[in-house]
């Protein structure tokens, strides 16, 4: 393995445990709401009138994020029916055109989100009344996340 292929292999790896310390953040503090939120509503009869709002938002979040740390461990769902059957230099092919589409798919909502974002700064959420912007952030960073696995990945092939 070169030095380029090593340096993506361990920023993939330390990116992903960070990520991960996040997402279980996020389930900490969403699961934390949600739980208040139903205390308030059942127990108190009042309600936490933005829990829904924030829990949407880090929910989307969590989904985003998650992504690519399924990823990383291999977990996203797959049929390799067709793939087991073939030869190990057809697998390897169809593994980096996997990739590809990959780069592809994570390119556009890259650029994508990054035409959208300013947009979204002079929108504002309902009861949290914050920028849109806040919660869209999470596309173009997960993008970037993936490229550094994906790199990582073909790297190593």
């Amino acid at each position: 393995m070169n030095r380029i292929s090593r340096f993506f292999a361990r920023l993939s790896d330390g990116l992903n445990l960070v990520i991960e310390l996040i997402v279980a953040l996020i389930l900490l503090v969403l699961s934390f709401f949600m739980i208040t939120a139903v205390f308030f509503r059942y127990v108190l009869n009042s309600s936490i009138y933005f829990s829904a709002e924030l829990s949407r938002f880090l929910l989307v979040y969590i989904a985003f994020l998650g992504s690519t740390v399924a990823y990383k461990h291999k977990a996203h769902v797959g049929v390799d029916l067709f793939i087991s059957k073939l030869s190990e230099p057809l697998k390897l092919l169809f593994e980096k055109l996997i990739i590809l589409g990959f780069f592809i798919f994570w390119g556009v909502v890259f650029v994508y989100s990054l035409k959208i974002l300013p947009m979204m700064y002079f929108q504002r959420t309902a009861t949290l009344n914050i920028p849109y912007a806040y919660v869209f952030y999470i596309m173009p960073i997960t993008a970037l996340v993936w490229f550094i696995h994906l790199v990582g990945d073909i790297l190593k092939k």
